[in-house]
């Protein structure tokens, strides 16, 4: 039998092992077609356009005047003419206390000022004669005074026993009991006026700047739905406060129907400035923080990291003010693991995200 009879038959095998390990060796151009050029993003044009800068904040509202009405004198609570939610007018008698102490010494009092006036008007007439010095009577007129004054003081211990309303309004809180002993300055009401309510806002030194007293706000409160209040700024304070940046401003609330109530939770918009031409691009194609902001810009196929000065925001957009330029293309989905000069492919809206999803869940597979 000679050499290539007996090689033959292993032929075939070698051929296939051959092919096999090219195969494995040379990617073929169609899984080279299918490989993606770069990181798969999406972009967004800077374009020109409006921008209305808003500042939306949440605050409480808070009575513009509310009192906590206390005991000037000590005494016992003899009678409660209101309770809580009602409505008082001003000088209204809220309660009264026991007040027989103080009559008692007003009535000295005005006895003994009695006797004093009898002294001076005595004594004018012993002058006159000059039967007695000038010292003498100046000192019984001096005398008189004194008790005239402490007199005055009695009866408005008298009348402190009554607890008056100090301004039109409602009673929100009832500290006290029929019968109960009261020490003085103990408190004894809360009184408030909900016609006019106040949202005091802490807001950034960089927005407020642009706001001042009379313009206009508009809000919504949880409580009530998806139903839209008017106010309006009454004053902006003029100095920042260092711990926080930021410049306290009170807005006023008119509640002329009474729907409103202090403690609710609102959410203010302020509309504080109009651009009718600015460089704008998506809040989402910033990276960093506002003072140190960045984003990425597709020229020629590469991601070129580019910091930006950023101006005002509203929703989606943000205004730009140095960095880039109108019809600039920036980076919106894909940028997280991007570097400088990073080769991208383009990808429509929405692409970007299901193709990293695809290449993730291959290489899970594949491991």
């Amino acid at each position: 039998m000679s050499r290539f009879a007996f090689l033959s038959p292993l032929l075939p095998l070698a051929v296939a092992l051959a092919l096999a390990g090219c195969s494995t060796g040379t990617a073929s151009p169609a899984a080279e077609k299918e490989k993606p050029a770069g990181q798969p993003v999406e972009v967004a044009r800077v374009a020109r356009g409006e921008l209305t800068a808003r500042y939306a904040a949440t605050a409480t509202l808070e009575a513009e005047n509310e009192a906590k009405l206390v005991s000037e004198v000590p005494g016992t609570v003899l009678e409660l003419l209101v309770e809580e939610g009602a409505r008082v007018r001003k000088g209204q008698v809220l309660a009264r206390l026991d007040a027989d102490r103080s009559r008692l010494q007003l009535r000295e009092a005005e006895a003994d000022l009695q006797r004093r006036r009898n002294d001076v008007e005595r004594g004018e007439k012993l002058l006159a004669r000059h039967l007695i010095p000038a010292t003498t009577h100046d000192q019984a007129t001096s005398d008189y005074a004194v008790r005239r004054a402490e007199v005055d003081l009695a009866r408005v211990a008298v009348g402190k026993s009554e607890i008056r309303a100090p301004f039109d309004g409602v009673v929100t809180r009832r500290w006290v009991k029929r019968g109960q002993l009261l020490a003085a300055h103990a408190p004894v009401f809360d009184v408030a006026d909900f016609s006019t309510l106040r949202a005091d806002l802490r807001v950034p030194e960089r927005d407020a700047v642009a706001l001042a007293a009379g313009q206009p706000v508009r809000f919504n409160v949880d409580a009530l739905g998806a139903q839209a209040f008017d106010a309006k700024i009454e004053r902006v304070a003029p100095v920042v406060d260092r711990a926080s940046g930021t410049v306290e401003v009170t807005v006023a609330v008119g509640n002329a129907d009474g729907r409103l109530r202090p403690g609710l939770f609102t959410r203010m918009d302020i509309a504080f400035l109009h651009l009718d031409d600015a460089v704008l691009m998506p809040k989402a194609a910033v990276l960093g923080s506002r003072n140190a902001a960045i984003t990425y810009v597709v020229r020629d196929g590469k991601a070129v990291r580019t910091p930006i000065r950023l101006g005002h925001e509203n929703g989606a957009r943000v205004q730009v003010l140095d960095g880039v330029v109108d019809g600039d293309a920036v980076v919106v989905t894909g940028h997280a693991a991007l570097s400088d000069g990073a080769p991208v492919e383009v990808l429509p809206d929405g692409a970007a995200i299901a193709q990293s999803r695809a290449v993730a869940a291959n290489g899970a597979k594949r491991s």
